[in-house]
Order: C-alpha cells, then structure tokens, then sequence
C-alpha cells in the first residue's frame, strides 16, 4: 500500500468536513517512542527534510480528492514529523489555493527550526505533544536523537507559540508508568503553562496491542483528566 495518501475523511467535534493525510513514504521522526502504534521497523530517525519521488504524484491526486470530497480542513497528520517531506509547503499552498484550512500534527521539537516554524506557522492550527515530565522519563520512553533534551523541547514549542497566530493545540498522552502517577500533574501543569496553548486535548495509548502495555484506565484517565484542566 502506498502510504502517502488520504488516511480519513471525517467530522471534527467542532462539526468540519476533515481530510486526514499522510505526507510520507514511510516512518521518519525525531523519536523512537516505545509505545509508537507505528512500531519501530524500518523508522527512519531524523531531523532532516528528504525529497520523496511519490509526492508529485500524490499532490495531483490530493487535488482531485479535494474538489470531489469538498472538505473544510486538509489535516497533515503524518507517520511521523511532516517535516520529513521537503514539499510540505506544496501541500499547504494547495489547501490554500482552494480556501481550505490547515491543521499540522507534530511532535512539536523541530519547532526550533526557524525554517520549519515558518511552514507550520502557515497552517491554522498547530498540535504538538507533552509527554515526558522529567528528562529521564523523556529519553527512556520517548527515546529522541541524541543530543535532544526535553528543556530543548519545551522551548522550542514556547518559542514557536509566542509568535504564532494560530490555534495551537496541545496533546497530554498519559502513559502507564511514565506520566500516570499524580504526582506528575503539578508538572504536566507547569509544562503546558510554559507552552501556554489555547487548547488542550488529554488522553492515553489505544492502540490494541500497545494499549495494554502502556495505556492508562479509563477511572486514571478521568481523574488526571480533571486534574491537568482544573482552573
């Protein structure tokens, strides 16, 4: 199966026509998280923009798409960092040249580049990830490239936020064992009040294998819920 393609065509919460597509061939990220529904064969770990020979194609096919389904956002929700595809302004600029709006997925950490700022900050909405609540939670379970940090982390999403005119929408994945404990909220709390975002979406690993592994309860769930977004 070709994996650069429409994933999905669904209704939003907020009642929008969404597209959902994937811009890359195959796996490439900045982590190697452990309970990435993805799994981890053939990921490609990295920072870099790569060239992929199926996005001329894709972008024709993606048009037609769009003028059938008629959608009223092109949601870029990649396996892995979009990033990766170094056409990603090729898709935003279609979305845009049909008046559709632009909701970019990221993990959030290459926010810091000045170049990949400036693309998702084309976009009407951004999402990015808050995981880890500590540096050693970070690099045992969400296993970056070397050299990144989670301090790094936090400011480059920060940074980007300050300046971005956008919704920016922020995911809390509670995982068993790294971010399920209470004692984690005050900092998931001080985290998302230095990323400052306008919202903020809280859940867990539901993926069928991994869910078991890393997934919280429903009753955890809940109760962290209402905790993180307490006034």
């Amino acid at each position: 199966m070709n994996q650069m393609r429409v994933k999905n065509i669904f209704t939003d919460e907020s009642g929008r026509k969404t597209m959902e597509i994937n811009v890359l061939p195959s796996k490439y990220c900045t982590f190697g998280c452990v309970f990435c529904p993805l799994g981890h064969d053939g990921r490609i770990k990295t920072d870099k923009a790569f060239h992929f020979s199926e996005t001329d194609g894709f972008l024709l096919s993606l048009s037609e798409q769009i003028d059938r389904e008629k959608p009223d956002v092109l949601f870029i929700n990649s396996m892995g960092e979009p990033f990766s595809n170094d056409q990603l302004e090729d898709f935003i600029n279609l979305a845009k040249s049909k008046n559709i709006k632009v909701s970019l997925y990221s993990n959030g950490y290459l926010l810091g580049n000045p170049e990949y700022a400036r693309l998702a900050s084309l976009c009407d909405e951004v999402s990015c990830e808050i995981k880890a609540v500590d540096e050693a939670s970070f690099q045992k379970f969400q296993r970056p490239l070397e050299g990144c940090t989670l301090e790094q982390y936090l400011d480059n999403m920060a940074g980007f936020r300050k300046n971005y005119k956008g919704e920016f929408v922020a995911y809390i994945c509670l995982v068993k064992g790294m971010n399920d404990d209470p004692k984690c909220v005050a900092r998931i709390r001080e985290n998302l009040s230095r990323v400052n975002p306008d919202r903020v979406i809280v859940e867990t690993v539901t993926d069928e294998k991994l869910g078991k592994s890393f997934g919280v309860s429903s009753d955890c769930l809940e109760e962290m819920q209402r905790a993180i977004l307490k006034d």
